[in-house]
Order: structure tokens, then sequence, then C-alpha cells
């Protein structure tokens, strides 16, 4: 018979849901990174109201702070990914 907890879940159970929560917050961090970077690009591209096309300039100020972040995080996950691999 297995060891459960007060939850009523056995420890494979509780493993599977905490990887499952570490999963989901993980998720909802990304979002909330990708919705601040979205409105700070939109205050800093588009200044004029918005219609059915950018303004000259605006298109290209949007791709350019996109990829800003882009080639940002990127970065960031090398560098994490190698200090992981030469730590391992």
């Amino acid at each position: 018979m297995s060891a459960q907890s007060k939850s009523g879940l056995n420890e494979a159970d509780q493993k599977e849901l905490h990887s499952f929560l570490e999963t989901k917050q993980a998720e909802a961090r990304i979002q909330s990174t990708i919705h601040d970077h979205t409105d700070r690009c939109w205050d800093k591209c588009v200044k004029s109201a918005p219609g059915t096309s950018f303004a000259r300039g605006e298109e290209a100020c949007l791709a350019n702070c996109v990829d800003r972040f882009l080639d940002t995080s990127i970065f960031i996950v090398n560098k994490v990914y190698g200090k992981a691999q030469a730590g391992a």
C-alpha cells in the first residue's frame, strides 16, 4: 500500500502535481513578460491614434523593439543554459 499525504495524493502524484504547477507558473511568467514588453514597445513606438495602418516609422520601431526583446531573451537563455552545462 502506498503512503498518502493528508491531501490524499501519493508521492508520485504529488511530484506530478508539483511539476505541473511549476510549468504553469513558468508559462504565466513568460506571458506576463511578453505583455509587459508589448506595452513598453507600444508606448515607445506608437505615437498616433490607432487606425488601419501604422504611421511612418512606427512599424519599423515595433519590429526593432521586438527583435531586441528576442535577442535579449535568447542571450539570457543561452547564458543560463551554459552555466547549467558548466555546473553539470
